[in-house]
């Protein structure tokens, strides 16, 4: 079965001046793959990975192209074109993203940058994009669990911390309390769940949880304090800025962390700082 609006692989059945016609496993019915959006060589019979949307005309058409997100997925994509009945979203594809009008929660405006659903219509099975997410993140239908690693792209600063898209399906927020390293927007980087709301919002962080952490920690440590020489001026007074500035977490964490490695007798905790045991 051919879905719209995902990646498919799909096998490779017939060809002529125009392009390529395409077909899955399981269904006779064929799409049209033209060379322009193909970029390597292929055969008969060989398999390909392609993107399956409408053309002009309402056909289906195929593209080697992959874009940012998928139906169903979120990402954070810019605003390239803007018209009176909506705005165009560069998306990976030649093909721009369409934004309709009633499916801004605010106005698009050119060069702007948006958190955007990839959406298809019923109807039609046109494919568009929305900034109205409220009611998807309600809806939303969890495949991950309290521990799980993630992976998160956060797109937004907010008040309380940084909005992000959870494993492109879902989103989350990573509190500006709990983060101890840079966070560059729109980047993708590890995170660890550490709570799933009834409102649909997943809680984040970027630190393991629990005895996991602390054991990540105790490396850090021991590796911050073989680069100085196996000494360091912090202790469990240190300012908690200058130990997130050099380590990365926060004081409770290096302060449980440095007591765990001098039980193992690892270090020496003294009053104007830490070493390792000779």
């Amino acid at each position: 079965m051919i879905e719209i609006g995902k990646m498919n692989q799909l096998t490779i059945c017939d060809e002529n001046a125009s392009g390529y016609y395409l077909r899955s496993d399981d269904s006779d019915e064929e799409v049209f793959l033209p060379p322009a959006l193909l970029d390597q060589e292929v055969n008969v019979g060989d398999k390909l990975d392609v993107f399956i949307y409408l053309n002009s005309t309402g056909g289906l058409i195929a593209t080697a192209e992959q874009p940012y997100a998928e139906v169903g997925q979120y990402a954070l994509l810019t605003a390239i074109q803007v018209q009176e009945f909506g705005a165009f979203f560069e998306w990976g594809l030649k093909k721009d993203l369409l934004v309709p009008g009633n499916e801004q929660k605010v106005r698009v405006k050119m060069n702007e940058q948006h958190l955007v659903r990839i959406c298809l219509e019923e109807d039609t099975n046109r494919i568009f994009g929305t900034t109205k997410i409220a009611q998807f993140i309600e809806d939303s239908e969890f495949d991950i669990n309290e521990a799980d690693k993630v992976t998160i792209v956060p797109v937004q600063d907010d008040e309380l911390g940084f909005r992000c898209i959870v494993n492109k399906k879902y989103i989350g927020m990573i509190y500006h309390n709990e983060v101890f390293s840079k966070i560059t927007l729109n980047r993708e980087i590890p995170a660890v769940v550490k709570k799933i709301r009834v409102d649909g919002l997943v809680d984040l962080a970027l630190q393991t949880q629990g005895i996991n952490n602390l054991v990540e920690a105790k490396d850090i440590i021991i590796d911050m304090l073989e680069k100085r020489g196996g000494k360091s001026h912090l202790h469990d007074k240190s300012d908690p800025q200058e130990i997130r500035k050099i380590l990365g977490m926060s004081k409770q964490t290096f302060k449980n962390s440095i007591g765990m490695l001098y039980k193992e007798r690892k270090i020496i905790i003294k009053k104007d700082g830490i070493e390792l045991v000779s």
